[in-house]
């Protein structure tokens, strides 16, 4: 399947299992560097990076038909992982 197949799926369901995989397969070092990039490797890097697959899944109903898919993708991997990291600042900022 194709990475615009599978965004296109995910689009109208974004629990589409063969999809996520696909989208996941197709695209695994794209994703991994911006995991690595943002989150380093280990445990909390790989939780990143099933919520990340989550996240794409939910957004994919933003792809607009005439967009590269690689860059729709290459982009959401970067902005979800921004707000991941993020979200994880503020929890760690709001325990104390």
């Amino acid at each position: 399947m194709t990475n615009r197949e599978a965004i296109l799926r995910l689009s109208v369901n974004a629990g589409d299992g063969l999809a996520m995989t696909s989208l996941r397969d197709n695209n695994a070092k794209v994703i991994r560097a911006g995991v690595t990039r943002y989150f380093g490797v280990g445990p909390v890097a790989d939780k990143a990076e099933l919520v990340l697959m989550q996240r794409m899944a939910d957004h994919a109903r933003s792809y607009e038909l005439q967009e590269n898919p690689d860059q729709w993708l290459a982009r959401c991997v970067n902005t979800e992982c921004d707000r991941l990291r993020n979200e994880g600042i503020h929890d760690k900022a709001n325990i104390d």
